[in-house]
């Protein structure tokens, strides 16, 4: 058994009557480590943390915290027995209790002082010191996850679970709030999975990024590794921005594509020449107004330092390409672009 585990999924499939939610899930979490689960509505991303914390029955397949089995096809131990927090969508304090007293709502088991003790450190952690005399309706929806954060985090959890913690917070707080629950987290050196369908969210926070689709989890892997080497079509076109373009293989060491030959030692060997689709990113392709390749703009998105463009090639394929914003060209005008591939992915068609 692995010591750095804090949990270890197998196989694991849930069933809601005769309809199946996870189907053959696996994952492997180090401790102090955070983890995204990410995906469409409906994959099984809430259904994988409530099955964590034993809210629902397994059909197959096994559940590990910190080596202990807690959930196979014969046993099942109860949540509160699992050690596990949980932060909800809609926070869930007790509006009849002040901040003070809802942290101290896990911590009964400790003498007053050391529960005393607990709550100010935690209040303190969370920035809400001042607060705790307040009730959650006069706090603001950061201040209320914040409270909730520092309740999931009082009892000192195995592990701490979040379902979607942001999605109630307007984007600029949500950005903020993220990154200050990951300080956090990283300060405690508390082990943690969450739920978000924010890419960015996902990507700024986690150390591990599991993306969901077909009831089971596709690639689980650093947020680098997904989007510059998905190992499945899905997560290549759900990950990022991005296109697949057409192209041939003809032999191991090449692609031949409308923007060119992309050349490359990355490809599998063992994977047959032929038909193939190459994913393209708006970073591979480079705006050089000496090309002789030229594509015609359709449409653009101002970020600031940068414009998106999509463009469309001669055959009518349309990409996309990040140019730097001074490069400001109007709908339908023809630039020049060159095809710059660092990471080469590529699907068998």
């Amino acid at each position: 058994m692995d010591n750095q585990l804090a949990l270890e999924i197998d196989q694991l499939s849930v069933y809601f009557g005769q309809q199946p939610i996870l189907e053959g899930l696996s994952l492997k979490l180090e401790r102090a480590s955070i983890a995204c689960l990410l995906g469409p509505s409906g994959c099984g991303k809430t259904t994988v943390l409530r099955a964590i914390a034993g809210f629902v029955p397994a059909r197959t397949g096994s559940i590990r915290l910190h080596g202990l089995l807690v959930s196979d096809t014969s046993r099942s131990v109860p949540p509160e027995k699992r050690g596990v927090g949980m932060v909800f969508q809609d926070y869930a304090l007790f509006p009849h209790l002040n901040v003070a007293r809802n942290v101290a709502f896990g911590l009964a088991k400790l003498e007053a002082a050391e529960r005393e003790a607990r709550v100010s450190e935690m209040l303190g952690l969370v920035g809400l010191t001042d607060l705790a005399s307040r009730f959650p309706h006069q706090l603001s929806g950061g201040q209320q996850q914040r409270v909730a954060l520092a309740r999931a985090l009082a009892p000192r959890p195995g592990l701490l679970l979040l379902d979607e913690p942001f999605s109630n917070l307007d984007l600029s707080l949500r950005e903020k709030l993220a990154l200050d629950v990951q300080r956090i987290l990283k300060h405690t050196q508390t082990t943690a999975i969450f739920v978000t369908h924010d890419q960015h969210e996902a990507f700024a926070v986690a150390d591990v990024v599991g993306v969901m689709a077909e009831h089971r989890i596709l690639q689980w892997a650093s947020p680098y590794d997904l989007y510059h080497q998905p190992a499945h079509r899905f997560v290549a076109e759900f990950i990022g921005e991005g296109v697949l373009l057409p192209g041939l293989r003809p032999n191991a060491h090449e692609v031949q594509t409308e923007l060119g030959i992309i050349q490359s030692q990355e490809l599998d060997h063992r994977s047959p020449c032929g038909p193939v689709s190459v994913l393209i990113r708006p970073d591979d392709i480079q705006h050089d107004d000496l090309s002789p390749q030229q594509a015609r703009v359709v449409s653009k998105f101002f970020r600031g330092a940068q414009f998106l463009y999509t463009l469309e090639l001669p055959s009518g394929q349309q990409i996309m390409s990040l140019v730097p914003s001074h490069h400001n060209h109007r709908i339908g005008e023809p630039i020049g672009i060159r095809l710059e591939v660092d990471h080469l992915v590529t699907f068998i068609d």
